[in-house]
C-alpha cells in the first residue's frame, strides 16, 4: 500500500531546505501554501521514472503521413514474425 503524502508548510521548508531535500531524496514531500498542497518535491531518481513512464496517447487519424509511412514500411524483426500464427482466424480443436 502506498504511504500518505508528507506534507510541510512552504514557510518550514525556507527554513529546513537542506533538510526537505534530504528527505526528499527518501520520499516525497508535499509543499503546502495557506493549508493547500501546491507542490511535490521528490527526488531526481523518482523524477526521471515518472518521465520514462509518461506516454501520449495519439490516434491513427492524428499522425502525419510521414509517420504512418514509417509504421507501414518498418521492418518485422523474425522474433515478432514467429507469432504469426497468432493472428490466424481458423479454429483449431
Amino acid at each position: 500500500m502506498t504511504e500518505p503524502l508528507r506534507t510541510v508548510s512552504a514557510k518550514e521548508v525556507a527554513s529546513k531546505f537542506g533538510y526537505y531535500t534530504d528527505e526528499a531524496m527518501l520520499h516525497p514531500v508535499g509543499i503546502q501554501r495557506h493549508g493547500t498542497t501546491r507542490v511535490v518535491m521528490l527526488s531526481l531518481k523518482e523524477y526521471e521514472r515518472l518521465l520514462r513512464r509518461d506516454r501520449q496517447v495519439l490516434l491513427v487519424k492524428d499522425l502525419d503521413d510521414e509517420t504512418l509511412d514509417a509504421i507501414r514500411n518498418a521492418e518485422i524483426p523474425d522474433e515478432a514474425r514467429q507469432l504469426d500464427h497468432l493472428m490466424d482466424d481458423s479454429e483449431t480443436d
